[in-house]
């Protein structure tokens, strides 16, 4: 039996005829990655359910915090900068809810892109709010190249939990990722350790090291797992650890 992986979703307004009507939106890639990789995937629509969290959960094998628009500052005590995006309140709150409920129940736990961002902040991270103008030095982040496409290396942590994914074993090493984000985790939080960094310093992947598989990643291995069997190894890493 496929093991039951529940993905995060954006939530979309449009006002045809002047009547509002919400979507749960979610690119299709993640759920073809989580069904490739032999879990069957489920959508969670963003609802004010941060208290039904748990009972959320316990209807499911396995977590995958999607990508989407940026955390809102309020969340670690920041002011907004002139440069964030869009933010989305209910997700916020649904999403630091569901992060912290699956580390406390210990069920595997996968974050992408805004994913990561929100792992660090339920467990008392912050974030870069606009790589561009607070690490002027940084790589560019946000590239234009085709999404499945690599545009800078990673490295990750010798002995990691990324690196036993993706093939490295005990040995640093670095692997090539796509980038689409303006935000970035600053500070990990108390539940996680870095395990992977761009060259310009940013951090691009979070571990859990009390938990049997709580991963984070800042790029978008979504994107990239139809035809990069490398990336297509952690969607497979989550379903495993569900069984484990």
């Amino acid at each position: 039996m496929r093991p039951r992986i529940g993905i995060t979703t954006s939530t979309l307004k449009r006002e045809p005829e002047g009547v509002i009507r919400g979507r749960a939106v979610s690119n299709l890639c993640y759920a073809q990655s989580v069904y490739q990789a032999g879990g069957l995937p489920f959508l969670l629509p963003n609802l004010r359910a941060a208290d039904d969290a748990d009972a959320i959960l316990a209807a499911l094998d396995g977590l995958l915090l999607s990508g989407g628009g940026d955390v809102d500052p309020a969340n670690w005590g920041e002011t907004p900068h002139p440069e964030l995006g869009m933010v989305d309140a209910v997700r916020d709150e649904f999403e630091l809810a569901l992060a912290r409920a699956a580390l406390r129940r210990d069920l595997p736990l996968l974050g992408i892109c805004r994913g990561v961002q929100v792992m660090a902040v339920a467990m008392g991270g912050t974030l870069w709010q606009h790589l561009p103008a607070q690490l002027p030095a940084a790589l560019v982040h946000l590239q234009s190249l085709p999404r499945h496409q690599a545009t800078h290396p990673v490295t990750l942590a010798a002995d990691s939990l990324l690196s036993r994914i993706l093939g490295a074993g005990k040995s640093a090493s670095a692997i090539e990722v796509n980038s689409f984000h303006h935000q970035a985790v600053k500070a990990c939080g108390d539940a996680f350790t870095a395990i992977a960094w761009s060259p310009d310093g940013v951090i691009e992947g979070l571990a859990a090291p009390r938990n049997r598989f709580a991963l984070g990643v800042q790029w978008h291995p979504e994107e990239m797992s139809q035809t990069d069997a490398l990336q297509a190894r952690l969607f497979s890493a989550l379903v495993d650890a569900t069984r484990s």
